[in-house]
Protein backbone atom coordinates (compact mmCIF):
# COMPACT_ATOMS: atom_id res chain seq x y z
CA UNK A 1 0.00 0.00 0.00
CA UNK A 2 1.18 3.43 -0.43
CA UNK A 3 1.91 5.16 2.59
CA UNK A 4 0.16 8.59 2.95
CA UNK A 5 1.24 11.53 3.85
CA UNK A 6 -0.10 13.21 7.21
CA UNK A 7 -2.69 16.11 7.46
CA UNK A 8 -1.65 18.64 9.33
CA UNK A 9 -4.95 19.73 10.33
CA UNK A 10 -5.96 16.54 12.29
CA UNK A 11 -7.38 17.16 15.89
CA UNK A 12 -6.26 14.72 18.76
CA UNK A 13 -8.04 13.00 21.05
CA UNK A 14 -6.72 11.85 24.28
CA UNK A 15 -6.31 7.62 23.70
CA UNK A 16 -7.43 5.68 26.74
CA UNK A 17 -4.72 3.12 25.68
CA UNK A 18 -2.12 5.67 25.19
CA UNK A 19 -0.96 6.95 28.88
CA UNK A 20 -0.06 10.16 27.19
CA UNK A 21 -1.16 14.20 28.10
CA UNK A 22 -3.68 15.01 26.13
CA UNK A 23 -2.56 17.21 23.18
CA UNK A 24 -3.63 20.36 24.51
CA UNK A 25 -1.50 20.47 27.07
CA UNK A 26 1.68 18.63 25.50
CA UNK A 27 5.01 20.07 26.43
CA UNK A 28 6.97 22.42 24.52
CA UNK A 29 9.22 19.58 23.21
CA UNK A 30 6.03 17.56 22.31
CA UNK A 31 4.73 20.11 20.48
CA UNK A 32 8.35 20.87 18.71
CA UNK A 33 8.53 17.11 17.57
CA UNK A 34 4.63 17.18 16.44
CA UNK A 35 5.52 20.47 14.39
CA UNK A 36 8.58 19.45 12.83
CA UNK A 37 6.77 16.10 11.90
CA UNK A 38 4.20 17.58 10.23
CA UNK A 39 6.43 20.51 8.47
CA UNK A 40 8.53 17.66 7.46
CA UNK A 41 5.21 16.06 5.82
CA UNK A 42 4.51 19.13 3.68
CA UNK A 43 7.88 19.32 2.55
CA UNK A 44 7.70 15.76 0.60
CA UNK A 45 5.16 17.73 -1.61
CA UNK A 46 7.98 19.31 -3.73
CA UNK A 47 9.86 15.76 -4.57
CA UNK A 48 13.71 15.11 -3.36
CA UNK A 49 14.48 19.09 -3.01
CA UNK A 50 11.56 19.33 -0.20
CA UNK A 51 12.52 15.39 1.10
CA UNK A 52 16.16 17.09 2.37
CA UNK A 53 14.74 20.11 3.87
CA UNK A 54 12.01 17.61 5.81
CA UNK A 55 15.12 15.03 7.15
CA UNK A 56 17.21 17.90 8.45
CA UNK A 57 13.65 18.58 10.56
CA UNK A 58 13.21 15.16 11.20
CA UNK A 59 16.81 14.70 12.75
CA UNK A 60 16.28 17.50 14.83
CA UNK A 61 13.33 16.00 16.49
CA UNK A 62 14.87 12.67 16.64
CA UNK A 63 17.67 14.26 18.87
CA UNK A 64 15.04 15.41 21.54
CA UNK A 65 12.98 12.24 21.12
CA UNK A 66 14.92 8.89 19.95
CA UNK A 67 11.77 6.91 20.92
CA UNK A 68 9.05 8.79 19.26
CA UNK A 69 7.61 6.68 16.62
CA UNK A 70 5.73 9.25 14.79
CA UNK A 71 9.43 10.73 13.71
CA UNK A 72 10.37 7.73 12.15
CA UNK A 73 7.04 7.06 10.25
CA UNK A 74 8.59 10.55 8.76
CA UNK A 75 11.66 9.17 8.28
CA UNK A 76 10.35 6.59 6.28
CA UNK A 77 7.88 8.55 4.01
CA UNK A 78 11.09 10.68 3.56
CA UNK A 79 13.63 8.52 2.61
CA UNK A 80 10.88 7.06 0.49
CA UNK A 81 11.11 10.16 -1.90
CA UNK A 82 14.51 10.21 -1.81
CA UNK A 83 14.79 6.74 -3.28
CA UNK A 84 16.35 5.30 -0.65
CA UNK A 85 15.18 1.57 0.04
CA UNK A 86 17.51 0.72 2.63
CA UNK A 87 16.92 3.16 5.10
CA UNK A 88 13.29 3.30 4.59
CA UNK A 89 13.93 -0.55 5.11
CA UNK A 90 16.06 0.12 8.12
CA UNK A 91 13.32 3.26 9.92
CA UNK A 92 10.81 0.46 9.59
CA UNK A 93 12.08 -2.11 11.82
CA UNK A 94 13.19 0.44 13.94
CA UNK A 95 9.55 1.98 14.02
CA UNK A 96 8.23 -1.31 15.02
CA UNK A 97 10.40 -2.34 16.92
CA UNK A 98 9.91 1.49 18.87
CA UNK A 99 6.22 0.83 18.99
CA UNK A 100 6.73 -3.12 20.48
CA UNK A 101 9.24 -1.20 23.43
CA UNK A 102 5.55 0.71 23.98
CA UNK A 103 3.51 -1.68 24.08
CA UNK A 104 4.86 -4.99 25.47
CA UNK A 105 1.13 -6.86 25.22
CA UNK A 106 -0.90 -5.72 22.70
CA UNK A 107 -4.05 -3.32 23.83
CA UNK A 108 -7.46 -5.36 22.68
CA UNK A 109 -8.35 -1.97 20.58
CA UNK A 110 -6.02 0.93 18.86
CA UNK A 111 -8.77 2.87 17.65
CA UNK A 112 -8.07 4.60 14.56
CA UNK A 113 -9.91 7.78 15.83
CA UNK A 114 -7.28 8.81 18.37
CA UNK A 115 -4.88 10.67 16.43
CA UNK A 116 -1.92 9.28 19.10
CA UNK A 117 -2.70 5.98 18.00
CA UNK A 118 -1.96 6.59 14.17
CA UNK A 119 1.86 6.57 14.29
CA UNK A 120 1.94 3.05 16.03
CA UNK A 121 -0.78 1.38 13.70
CA UNK A 122 1.00 2.95 10.72
CA UNK A 123 3.97 1.51 12.15
CA UNK A 124 2.74 -2.23 12.29
CA UNK A 125 1.58 -2.02 8.89
CA UNK A 126 4.95 -1.14 7.05
CA UNK A 127 6.58 -3.71 9.02
CA UNK A 128 3.50 -6.24 7.56
CA UNK A 129 4.58 -4.62 4.01
CA UNK A 130 8.42 -5.00 4.20
CA UNK A 131 7.74 -8.81 5.67
CA UNK A 132 5.13 -8.95 2.39
CA UNK A 133 7.81 -7.72 0.38
CA UNK A 134 10.70 -9.77 1.46
CA UNK A 135 8.40 -13.21 1.13
CA UNK A 136 7.51 -13.66 4.68
CA UNK A 137 3.84 -14.25 4.29
CA UNK A 138 3.58 -16.16 7.40
CA UNK A 139 4.87 -12.85 9.57
CA UNK A 140 2.92 -10.46 7.03
CA UNK A 141 0.01 -12.59 7.97
CA UNK A 142 -0.02 -11.42 11.47
CA UNK A 143 0.30 -8.39 11.57
CA UNK A 144 -2.09 -7.83 9.09
CA UNK A 145 -4.28 -9.92 11.01
CA UNK A 146 -3.49 -7.96 14.37
CA UNK A 147 -3.91 -4.63 12.71
CA UNK A 148 -7.46 -5.72 11.96
CA UNK A 149 -7.78 -6.74 15.38
CA UNK A 150 -6.87 -3.61 16.53
CA UNK A 151 -8.97 -1.72 14.98
CA UNK A 152 -11.65 -3.18 13.08
CA UNK A 153 -12.59 0.16 11.07
CA UNK A 154 -9.56 -0.39 8.92
CA UNK A 155 -8.83 3.26 7.77
CA UNK A 156 -5.63 1.89 6.46
CA UNK A 157 -6.89 -0.97 4.18
CA UNK A 158 -4.87 -3.83 5.56
CA UNK A 159 -8.15 -5.65 4.38
CA UNK A 160 -6.96 -4.92 0.70
CA UNK A 161 -3.76 -5.82 1.49
CA UNK A 162 -4.26 -9.56 3.70
CA UNK A 163 -6.81 -10.66 0.64
CA UNK A 164 -3.98 -9.62 -1.94
CA UNK A 165 -1.37 -11.70 -0.19
CA UNK A 166 -3.61 -14.24 0.27
CA UNK A 167 -4.76 -14.49 -3.41
CA UNK A 168 -0.94 -14.78 -4.55
CA UNK A 169 -0.44 -10.82 -5.26
CA UNK A 170 1.48 -8.21 -4.62
CA UNK A 171 1.79 -4.30 -2.86
CA UNK A 172 1.88 -3.50 -6.36
CA UNK A 173 -0.76 -5.23 -7.45
CA UNK A 174 -2.76 -3.95 -5.00
CA UNK A 175 -1.21 -0.10 -5.50
CA UNK A 176 -2.26 -0.62 -9.42
CA UNK A 177 -5.93 -2.07 -8.24
CA UNK A 178 -5.98 1.45 -6.08
CA UNK A 179 -4.91 3.30 -9.37
CA UNK A 180 -7.53 2.10 -11.56
CA UNK A 181 -9.81 2.10 -9.21
CA UNK A 182 -9.57 5.85 -8.88
CA UNK A 183 -8.99 6.20 -12.11
CA UNK A 184 -12.23 4.87 -13.26
CA UNK A 185 -14.11 5.52 -10.19
CA UNK A 186 -14.88 2.13 -9.41
CA UNK A 187 -13.38 -0.36 -6.78
CA UNK A 188 -15.08 -3.48 -7.23
CA UNK A 189 -12.31 -5.89 -7.92
CA UNK A 190 -10.91 -4.64 -4.58
CA UNK A 191 -14.49 -5.53 -3.20
CA UNK A 192 -14.52 -8.92 -4.37
CA UNK A 193 -11.06 -10.04 -3.62
CA UNK A 194 -12.15 -8.83 0.35
CA UNK A 195 -14.81 -11.00 0.37
CA UNK A 196 -13.70 -13.91 -1.78
CA UNK A 197 -10.41 -14.27 0.23
CA UNK A 198 -12.44 -13.34 3.68
CA UNK A 199 -15.10 -15.92 3.06
CA UNK A 200 -11.48 -18.36 2.82
CA UNK A 201 -9.39 -16.72 5.83
CA UNK A 202 -11.51 -15.11 7.67
CA UNK A 203 -9.35 -12.17 8.68
CA UNK A 204 -11.76 -9.21 8.92
CA UNK A 205 -14.87 -8.65 10.74
CA UNK A 206 -16.31 -5.29 9.52
CA UNK A 207 -17.15 -3.04 12.61
CA UNK A 208 -20.75 -2.36 13.49
CA UNK A 209 -19.38 1.33 14.04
Amino acid sequence: MKKDNKNKKEKSVLSPFINEINPNFLSDNETIRNDYYYDAMDYLGSGKIGAKKALKLLELALKMDEDYVQTYIGLISTYGVLGDKPRVNEMTKIAYQKTQKKFPKWPEEMSWGYLENRAYLRAIQFMAELYWDNNEEDKAIKLFRLLLKLNPNDNQGARYEIAGLYAGLKGDDINKMFDDGNKNQNWDLLRELVEDQNKKHKFWVQSEY
